[in-house]
């Protein structure tokens, strides 16, 4: 293997051209992508991370031994081994070959008779054949017992099986050992029929025929591949339909009918003056009913009502407080709903529309929606959509959220835009009172509570005042890295010095603040965006822009425009679904806030018999030691039925066969703009399964909420009262802390982002995302049956993370280079924040990240590619990540994508994987992949939690008795964490300016992004630097510092 070399300081000759789609910029693309994961945890905690690496371990060998601890995963393993070389590897190799072979070479083998596999593969496959003999004949002998080792345990641990269990155990049994010798018996025949083939027509044919018998065989867990086309990280483009300009057209859209409001009166008949004047008032009073009722958007809340009383039920205070407090976000269609655009204190037009005419319904006004296309003129929109510099920009915002636009330009420039708009119309005392007294109603009256204009002022010029010496960074970087420009990998990164140089960085920037003042607010520091108040004035009978076309009303969203998440989960066969068992599909403003579940319970009572069997006696004082709980289960042997919850309640469930089994879940979200954009997943049946939905942001009282539940859940669980923990279910138990999780997780993030795009004079918002926060349960396949299943650590998966985001002046290399940053960190919050959910103070919980892999990786002295289709071939035969990583790898680069991957697999705390990331670089949109295909993180939290976290779940006989000796402990590090959250997500909803917090609580938060968002694109002219102070501005934009409770300011009891 060709060595790199170290850079060389004083080579001055570099120039941009030299540099410009070359290897060496990928290489530093390399390390620049590590070095950001580096900061994540080189500092006081790398030492822990790095005593758990074992540096001497031979990288193979060790990981291999490091899978098969059990005679069961042994077998396992090596049965997946032998899959992936039939199914996967050999074909390709042979397809390769083929490829390359020049006419002579094919005319030779067509004669000759040249076989399709290599003596070596012949030689590698009889030597896999051998090991697998093995340890079939250790792994069957234990099994073949297993029935009556089953009843014994149970009757020694006092769990006395009735005999129709013990019936039904030795039925599934047997029937499970009966498949697992037929098939490997076949398999076995099959694969001895290929090794010792004698001709190349033999040879070929008995590699068909284990291919096809292969191919519909599991022995792992199935690989979720990426999907290359469709990035599950970034924003979508900025194209979007013109806006509409005929009321025909308008209804069309809506999907409306223009008859309906008609039809009362025709059913009237024609005839009767009288009838027909009373088919009128009839006609307009249902109209006002209406326009008083609830929908799925407006919902009447004991809040929605109390803050109505509070305006005094007037529709002026009503509406200027509508105006004067909720933030405009530039998306597009029904998202989030009255009460929860309340709580986030921010939204978009029809959302904005809804909690204003909740308000007004609820003060016994009748309102209603109105929409249509309106013209506006560039430079207010410009400051509506976030502080957009240039036309262009604020133009390419609206169209990323969805918004029909068209700008009309005028002397060379756009200086109008007309976009479909929603406002509302109430129906209010406007002769002679124009609202100011609330009297009887007599006029349908607009009110735009989402259009405004915004008071922007600069924070400290942090770029500026505090610059980073990114000469010294690159003199660092050049004299101690190993970069290989010709195939493009970066090794031995020199952390602990980056580490120091950040480290004084983070002080002078500090320190730069508390100079200047040092009860500064974050809104301060960053700037501010206020909206501009409009006092309470009386009602005007038009809007504050002209409107193109006359408007559509209607006193409910039109489904057309409600955006809506759907889930469905089948049983699979040969990775494909069959018909779902569970289908569900709602607006997501009914989703708005909710906590929503997949989770299992035991399919009959037998089941929950043979689940309660295994657990251990109970100790003298009648409790369970969770520590004697045992850590796997015979998945064949226990069937389970699927619940999918919403706030608790289940709303769908059905049989989901075996525990560990295999089950085919799709999941996404429909906007009117994209339609649906699902992801796939493949959940063991038994797991805990958190869905976390962010739909344009965090709300503290949902923070509030979620904090008073496992405060609740843990007075329960120490009352000892039996009255007690019987109004306790597995949602309490488990569901509240994983959902909690997943929303930390989410609101992080959306903080991060906003301060992170202040700094760097982006326009960012979040879009509706997902993701999901679960109990892992391991599976060991044999024949694609369930075995036995290991209770694992947890598992985050974020498959849809989507933000509209821009930069102010419309320059896209600034808008791709904030778009990596953030997604770097994002992907680092992936392990962190379960990390800080379930440390305590001695014993840190450890997680595992596509970026926290690469660091490790490259802690171990691995060499990090940075792959094109330049070097891909050269990049796949160095690496060794497996079949699916390196296919994943592989489809990504050929669809001209760049992917950044490490050496070898890396054992991390009894994790055996790898981390690599697909990158879009014309857009910033990208996956960041652990083992698997997840777009997240694993997580290890010891096997007694892992167990108990699992037991109490499935619920049963002990299930709460298990819950009281280990979850008040979890909770009580918990608890403080979501303080810790609702405090910082106050800040998201009080204009930047409001939060009177200790800076502390943002400060490593403010280093994010604050400084050289700027520099990553500006660049400093000199091609190396350019690389070098993006590199940097990326690290500390992925920098996921989260606070204690003690830097907020707040305390935790």
């Amino acid at each position: 293997m060709k060595q790199g070399h170290p850079l060389n300081s004083g080579n001055n000759s570099i120039t941009m051209d030299s540099f410009r789609g070359g290897l060496f910029a990928r290489a530093i693309a390399a390390l620049t992508l590590f070095f950001f994961t580096f900061v994540f945890y080189a500092n006081p905690a790398a030492a822990a991370v790095a005593n758990e690496i074992n540096k001497d371990d031979q990288r193979e060998a060790a990981l291999e031994a490091a899978i098969e601890t059990t005679p069961e995963k042994k077998l396992s393993n090596r049965l997946a081994k032998l899959r992936d070389k039939i199914v996967l590897e050999l074909p390709q190799a042979i397809e390769q070959r083929d490829a390359d072979k020049n006419w002579f070479q094919s005319a030779f083998a067509s004669v000759f008779g040249d076989g399709p596999i290599t003596s070596e593969e012949l030689a590698e496959l009889q030597t896999l054949s051998n090991s697998i003999d093995t340890a079939y004949q250790e792994a069957i002998t234990e099994f073949e017992t297993e029935a009556t080792q089953f009843e014994q345990e149970a009757a020694a641990a006092g769990n006395a099986l009735s005999d129709d269990v013990k019936k039904l155990i030795k039925e599934r049994h047997a029937q499970a050992l009966d498949h697992i010798k037929t098939r490997y018996t076949q398999t076995k025949e099959q694969l001895t029929a290929l090794v010792s083939a004698q001709s190349a027509s033999a040879q070929e044919q008995a590699l068909e025929q284990l291919n096809e018998t292969l191919e519909q065989e599991q022995f792992k867990p199935t690989h979720t591949p990426a999907t290359p086309d469709d990035l599950p990280w970034g924003a979508p483009d900025e194209e979007v339909r013109e806006p509409v300009d005929n009321p025909q057209d308008l209804q069309a859209t809506l999907g409306l009918n223009p008859y309906a409001k008609y039809a009362q009166l025709a059913q009237a008949g024609d005839t009767d003056p009288g009838v027909i004047a009373q088919a009128m008032a009839n006609a307009a009073n249902a109209e006002l009913q209406a326009a008083l009722n609830e929908s799925i958007e407006v919902q009447l809340t004991p809040e929605i009502k109390a803050l109505a009383a509070q305006l005094h039920n007037n529709s002026i205070d009503i509406y200027t407080w509508v105006h004067n407090n909720i933030r405009f976000i530039p998306s597009y269609g029904s998202i989030q709903g009255a009460q929860h655009t309340l709580e986030t204190k921010q939204g978009n037009a029809i959302d904005t529309a809804s909690l204003l005419i909740a308000l007004l319904r609820a003060a016994n006004i009748p309102a209603r929606y109105a929409y249509g296309t309106v013209e506006i003129p560039a430079e207010k929109v410009m400051n509506w959509v976030g502080d957009a510099k240039t036309p262009e920009a604020a133009q390419a915002i609206l169209g990323m959220g969805g918004v029909p636009t068209i700008g009309r330009v005028e002397g060379g420039k756009i200086a109008t835009f007309k976009l479909e708009h929603v406002w509302v119309e109430a129906y209010v005392d406007y002769f002679p009172s124009r609202g100011m007294k609330e009297l009887a109603g007599d006029s349908w009256i607009p009110m735009d509570a989402s259009f405004k204009q915004y008071d922007f002022t600069d924070g400290m010029n942090l770029k500026d005042q505090v610059p980073f010496d990114a000469e010294a960074l690159a003199n660092t970087i050049q004299t101690k890295s190993i970069v290989n420009e010709q195939e493009g990998w970066v090794q031995n990164v020199p952390q602990a010095d980056i580490e120091a140089q950040l480290t004084q960085f983070q002080n002078q920037l500090k320190t730069y603040i508390e100079n200047q003042n040092p009860d500064s607010t974050v809104g301060e520091v960053l700037g501010l965006q206020e909206i501009k108040i409009l006092p309470p004035r009386p009602l005007a009978a038009g809007l504050p822009y002209n409107r193109i076309i006359t408007s559509q009303t209607f006193n409910e969203v039109p489904n057309n425009l409600r955006h809506k998440f759907k889930y469905t989960l089948a049983t699979e066969n040969m990775g494909y679904a069959d018909s779902p068992f569970i289908t569900i599909e709602e607006p997501t403003a009914k989703l708005a806030g909710k906590s929503i579940a997949l989770s299992f319970k035991p399919a009959t009572k037998a089941d929950e018999d043979i689940i309660a069997s295994r657990l251990p006696a109970p100790e003298a004082n009648g409790s369970i030691d969770p520590a004697k709980l045992p850590k796997t289960l015979p998945g064949y042997l226990i069937n389970l039925t699927a619940e999918f919850t919403i706030n608790g309640e289940t709303i769908k469930a059905g049989a989901a066969g075996k525990m560990g089994g295999e089950l085919y879940e799709e999941m996404g979200l429909w906007s009117p703009k994209e339609g649906w954009e699902t992801s796939v997943n493949h959940p063991a049946a038994g797991s805990y399964r958190a869905i976390g939905l962010d739909l344009q942001g965090a709300s503290p009282e949902q923070a509030a909420r979620l904090k008073q539940q496992l405060e609740a859940t843990k007075a329960k669980l120490e009352s000892n009262s039996e009255v007690q923990l019987a109004t306790l279910t597995k949602h309490n138990l488990v569901g509240d802390l994983l959902y909690g999780t997943v929303f930390n997780y989410f609101a992080l993030n959306d903080l991060q982002d906003q301060i992170a795009a202040q700094s760097s004079a982006i326009i960012n918002y979040r879009l509706p995302s997902y993701g999901t926060f679960s109990t892992n349960l391991e599976t060991q396949y044999w024949f694609g049956l369930p075995r036995n299943v290991t209770f694992g650590g947890l598992s985050m998966d974020i498959d849809h993370m989507k933000q509209q985001r821009n930069s102010k002046t419309n320059n896209k290399d600034e808008t791709i280079a904030f778009s990596q940053s953030i997604a770097s960190r994002m992907s680092a919050m992936e392990h962190l924040v379960p990390e800080q959910m379930f440390s305590t103070e001695t014993d840190k919980a450890q997680g595992i990240s596509a970026v926290k892999a690469l660091a490790i990786a490259s802690q171990q002295g691995q060499k990090i590619w940075t792959i094109n289709q330049s070097n891909l071939d050269l990049a796949l035969s160095r690496i060794n990540l497996g079949a699916d990583a390196e296919n994943d790898i592989r489809n990504a680069v050929n669809a001209g994508k760049i992917a950044t991957a490490h050496e070898a697999r890396i054992n991390f705390i009894g994790w055996v994987g790898e981390g690599y990331i697909l990158l879009d670089q014309n857009t910033g949109a990208g996956a960041y992949m652990i083992s698997g295909g997840g777009n997240g993180a694993a997580f290890a939290v010891g096997t007694v939690l892992g167990a108990s976290l699992s037991y109490v779940v499935l619920g049963g006989p002990g299930a709460k008795v298990i819950a009281t000796n280990v979850l008040p402990f979890i909770l009580a590090f918990a608890i403080p964490f979501m303080i810790v959250l609702l405090s910082m997500t106050e800040y998201l909803t009080n204009d930047n300016n409001e939060v009177d917090r200790v800076l502390g609580c943002f400060l490593l938060g403010l280093l994010s992004g604050v400084t050289l968002g700027g520099a990553v694109a500006g660049g400093t002219g000199n091609r190396l630097a350019d690389l070098v102070v993006a590199a940097l501005g990326l690290a500390l934009g992925a920098h996921p510092y989260i606070p204690t409770y003690s830097e907020c300011g707040v305390s935790p009891w």
